[in-house]
């Protein structure tokens, strides 16, 4: 990646539909569900950016596929796709809040690599809705932990998250941490019942940044 684009905290994701930031564009601040509606479906061959972004090969974010997600995660940054990303998305939509790039925030996927409907929020959560036991894969932004249960209202076995990875440009933080699936944090598929904020269970994932 090379950078470019804007020099705030904004986030932003424009795509082109020629490599190296070239050719016809259109900047994304919000989610997208089908970018056929902008002329750009199957046609994103680069993208300038910041935050992190999911693009995936079907509409409304590919509830149903086995197919690649593919991911641009920077601050102020520009990347050309490779042949397995570049003029295949239809649906777009970033991950953490939509209130601040690095505030403290969760994102919980009904399918694996983060695809399909979604339970996010920054707040505690007792239960987790229509998606009760229906998460496949989630995400962390910002500093603080989250702790993510298998029982309703906080019980049951639980592991504490911490984003651990870790972008930097001129001072301005991205913090997250991603788990495309529940083996990689130990638990079973479609377990996750409830979410509390902090760092509340003796098993923990990543740590807080050393800027925190």
């Amino acid at each position: 990646m090379e950078e470019g684009g804007r020099a705030d905290d904004f986030r932003y994701l424009t795509g082109y539909a020629n490599p190296n930031w070239t050719g016809v564009y259109y900047q994304f601040a919000e989610y997208s569900p089908d970018l056929s509606v902008v002329f750009l479906d199957d046609a994103l061959e680069s993208v300038c950016g910041t935050g992190y972004w999911i693009l995936y090969d079907a509409t409304d974010y590919d509830p149903y596929s086995t197919g690649i997600t593919c991911h641009f995660h920077g601050v102020n940054q520009c990347a050309t796709w490779d042949s397995s990303c570049s003029n295949v998305a239809s649906s777009l939509r970033y991950a953490g809040s939509p209130y601040g790039l690095n505030n403290d925030y969760y994102n919980l996927y009904e399918g694996k690599s983060f695809r399909g409907e979604e339970f996010q929020g920054d707040t505690d959560a007792a239960d987790l809705g229509d998606l009760d036991l229906k998460i496949s894969s989630l995400m962390v932004t910002g500093q603080s932990g989250w702790t993510f249960y298998v029982g309703v209202n906080f019980s049951g076995p639980a592991v504490c998250v911490y984003a651990d990875e870790h972008v930097t440009t001129d001072g301005i933080h991205l913090d997250y941490a991603r788990f495309f699936d529940m083996s990689e944090l130990g638990l079973p598929d479609n377990f996750i019942r409830s979410v509390e904020r902090g760092c509340l269970s003796d098993r923990v994932v990543g740590a807080p940044p050393p800027w925190r």
